[in-house]
């Protein structure tokens, strides 16, 4: 399977994020954690590395490659481009005593760049969490009807 089979593929798992109903209390369903008020999907996934740097530069491109596949699958999908965002302003925003809400704390925590979009009175979310070689690394796809802090 190509990376743009696997993009289209995804693409079509974060429409149906897009549409599916939040629960009333946390749940999780498959690859998917799903809260009261948002969704989010672990599409792709490495573990963390202690081996050859090397081989982890390369998995980590593969994964920024992946990421970059997929956005383009929902650009050329919802035909809008997202706005890409570091959540790093969060980080200090809670610091210095703000509570951020669920799902954003969790984003801002785990993923250093986000493609986002906001359609039909919720925002969508992509991006590869992990801030390092100490970390597990994941293609995420997020979706929330709360908007961003």
């Amino acid at each position: 399977m190509t990376a743009s089979d696997r993009a289209a593929e995804r693409a079509v798992v974060v429409e149906k994020l897009c549409v599916r109903p939040f629960p009333a209390v946390p749940s999780r369903t498959g690859g998917v954690v799903s809260g009261p008020l948002y969704h989010w999907a672990e599409l792709d996934s490495t573990p963390v590395w202690d081996g050859d740097v090397a081989d982890a530069r390369a998995e980590e491109e593969r994964q920024d490659g992946e990421c970059g596949w997929l956005v383009a699958a929902v650009r050329a999908l919802w035909g809008e481009e997202p706005d890409v965002v570091s959540p790093a302003g969060l980080l200090l925003r809670e610091a210095a005593g703000e509570r951020l809400p669920e799902p954003w704390r969790q984003l801002a925590h785990a993923v250093p760049e986000l493609n986002v979009w906001q359609r039909a009175g919720r925002w969508m979310a992509i991006g590869v969490s992990g801030f390092g070689d100490d970390h597990e690394r994941a293609l995420v796809a997020v979706v929330t009807a709360t908007d961003p802090p």
